[in-house]
């Protein structure tokens, strides 16, 4: 039996690098004061998540552009590093979620770097952010990466709502969803905010679905950027099983729980929820509409319709039809 220990962190980000990676130091010391393996930081905590309520064009965009441009970094790079160091100190993996340099910082990402004890590990950029623009470039690869804790991959905030993903990733073979995000509540009362009730309700049923383990860290900062936005915390680790074994509300601090990674995922397949492993029960070939995309071609669509309705026997097919008059006895 080998036992893990994976712990998530709710923080409070600001726009300064320097500021959230001592906080970050701060936290991977206290982890490994815990004899954690496997930690979990929020989405884009190097330098801060964008305000997303600037106007496209206004000076303000403008500004905050200049300031990803300038704070961005590529992946290996300082940050990257640093976390390195500590992660081989304390024999540790750990998932940094930052805006990534690419093309000489003229495209950003909206990236998690999963680092280890050998240093940078693999690479996740947001797939579907497509209310981003004009900050972050959209991410293709839906990776994972195998560890001595079992294989491991990325998600960042808006990818839970999109199951595809999250299977795509069980059937690669993950054991545990690395989760970094920025998830804001709509009002100011966390308990009875739905956008946050609607996070931990898809966290439960992604890692109850696939059978696998979620690990969520968020941030918890409140009254932050123009709309004075509250984040939503909820931290948390879900078991196979879709259970809640560790959550923090939005104070700043880490949640952790210990346990043996791939025979809780054994244990979830062939035992709990009537002996059924759903991965194996699956009906693919009745799922093309998943994938199906003719939607996005209108005018292919069109062509082919205008095409069948010309063949002879869609012509025929319109000709006016006599009834049949049964012969005269």
């Amino acid at each position: 039996m080998t036992e893990t220990t994976l712990a998530a962190a709710n923080i409070n980000i600001v726009h300064d690098k320097a500021r959230n990676l001592r906080r970050f130091i701060e936290l991977i010391e206290e982890a490994a004061g815990h004899g954690v393996d496997i930690l979990v930081l929020p989405e884009a905590g190097l330098q801060g998540y964008a305000d997303f309520a600037l106007p496209v064009g206004s000076h303000e965009c403008a500004e905050q552009k200049q300031y990803y441009f300038r704070e961005a970094e590529t992946i290996p790079g300082p940050a990257t590093q640093r976390i390195g160091e500590l992660a081989r100190r304390h024999g540790m993996f750990i998932q940094l979620g930052l805006a990534e340099r690419a093309l000489h910082g003229n495209a950003i990402y909206n990236s998690t770097a999963l680092i280890g004890p050998e240093g940078v590990i693999g690479i996740f950029r947001k797939v579907h952010n497509q209310f981003e623009f004009p900050y972050f470039s959209p991410g293709e690869e839906m990776p994972v990466f195998p560890t001595p804790h079992g294989t491991l991959s990325s998600i960042i905030c808006y990818d839970l709502c999109f199951p595809e993903l999250m299977r795509t990733y069980a059937l690669k073979g993950a054991d545990v969803v690395l989760m970094s995000t920025a998830w804001p509540m709509r009002g100011h009362d966390r308990e009875n905010d739905y956008h946050g009730w609607a996070m931990d309700l898809a966290a439960q049923a992604n890692a109850f679905f696939n059978q696998f383990w979620m690990v969520v860290s968020n941030h918890c900062e409140k009254g932050a950027y123009s709309q004075k936005i509250d984040y939503y915390g909820g931290t948390q680790i879900v078991d196979p099983l879709g259970k809640v074994v560790a959550y923090l509300k939005d104070e700043e601090g880490l949640v952790t729980h210990r346990a043996d990674l791939r025979d809780a995922v054994l244990k979830s397949r062939t035992e709990a929820f009537f002996g059924l492993n759903l991965l194996q029960d699956r009906r693919p070939e009745h799922y093309g509409h998943v994938i199906d995309q003719s939607y996005r071609f209108p005018s292919e669509a069109l062509a082919t319709l205008r095409t069948e309705a010309t063949t002879p026997q869609a012509t025929a097919s319109r000709r006016p039809r006599l009834a049949k008059v049964a012969p005269a006895e």
